[in-house]
């Protein structure tokens, strides 16, 4: 099981190890993305848009990152979260039953390999695991990574909240990081990551450990 963790976890993490800290891009920023052959919906919380330059779609996975609507449409006039984070999320198309008990979970990600798995450098040296926890069936992490950001990156704080859960028979892992630049508070962070589930949450109601069959046709009369 813990081999099957691991590789759940990294396919699920390493986006954000690429992308978590691109700065927000040109072109359009929708509100919400449906990804996934559109079984999960990504949406953030009011004032928050979905950068569509450093997002991506596949087969097997996705990696959405949110900012700023202000920012990314280049107006002051778009809504804008009153302090902003970064935000990302990454959606795996299998592993969704890894979150039908957390502890196992949390405890990799406690190790070496989950540690290697959350840093943004890979190496779990970088990474402490501040405190996790379980509520309404999703694990929360609060992480530490002093590893450098990147270079296409921009800087950002080291400590940062994640969330993982189960979405119609997906893995989902939502991120709230801050810009070096532009600091937040632990409160901030921890209400960022919060406002984020709970618009995932909103944006995808028929949230199920497994993946939604399509109803029977009615019968011939």
């Amino acid at each position: 099981m813990s081999t099957w963790i691991s590789k759940a976890a990294f396919a699920l993490l390493a986006p954000a190890i690429l992308s978590a800290c691109v700065a927000g891009g040109t072109g359009s920023a929708p509100t919400q993305v449906a990804v996934l052959g559109s079984s999960v919906t990504v949406a953030g919380p009011r004032g928050y848009c979905v950068d569509s330059t450093a997002s991506r779609d596949g087969a097997e996975s996705a990696f959405v990152l949110l900012g700023s609507c202000a920012s990314l449409a280049g107006t002051p006039f778009a809504p804008a979260p009153r302090a902003p984070a970064i935000l990302t999320a990454s959606v795996l198309a299998e592993g969704a039953e890894l979150v039908a008990e957390t502890a196992p979970l949390a405890a990799f990600f406690r190790s070496a390999s989950g540690r290697a798995a959350l840093s943004r450098s890979g190496n779990a040296e970088t990474v402490e695991v501040l405190e996790t926890f379980e509520a309404d069936g999703v694990l929360f992490l609060r992480v530490r990574d002093i590893s450098e950001s990147g270079t296409q990156g921009q800087p950002v704080e080291p400590e940062y909240w994640r969330a993982v859960l189960a979405l119609n028979g997906r893995l989902v892992t939502l991120s709230a990081l801050g810009h070096q630049a532009r600091p937040l508070s632990a409160g901030d962070k921890r209400a960022a990551i919060d406002a984020f589930l709970a618009r995932m949450l909103a944006a995808n109601p028929t949230r199920t450990a497994e993946a939604p069959e399509a109803a029977a046709p009615p019968p011939a009369n």
